[in-house]
């Protein structure tokens, strides 16, 4: 699937480090250290801007995603297991005094999954 998206629609850029194969946050620090150095090397101003990402997970609508995968070609079966994989989610919150109720979760991708980033980055595309 990773390959269908970078390849065929161009959703990942040769550039992106997070989340695919020989690519880190190192070799990121890397590649930007390497670009500030040259351009302050040939007297180019440098400016970076931090940004925080933190609850970007969190930020991807269902409904919004759905929509987007079957615009890019998945239809199907394998869209319902795709669907599957972020639908009909519930959380509760356990303290010592007990427990909530479950409640629908409408939004957000899976974390700390393989197919978490991509529906994210399917869905910012």
């Amino acid at each position: 699937m990773l390959r269908y998206l970078c390849c065929k629609h161009g959703l990942i850029s040769r550039h992106q480090h997070g989340f695919l194969s020989h690519h880190s946050t190192t070799t990121e620090l890397l590649e930007t250290l390497n670009d500030w150095t040259l351009a302050l090397r040939n007297k180019h101003v440098v400016d970076a801007i931090y940004f925080d990402f933190s609850k970007a997970f969190d930020s991807v609508v269902h409904s919004k995603l759905q929509i987007k995968l079957q615009g890019y070609g998945f239809g199907g079966t394998l869209h319902c297991i795709l669907s599957d994989f972020f639908r009909n989610r519930v959380q509760r919150v356990v303290l010592a005094e007990g427990v909530s109720f479950y409640g629908f979760i409408t939004s957000g991708v899976p974390q700390g999954s393989v197919l978490g980033p991509l529906l994210f980055f399917t869905l910012h595309q």
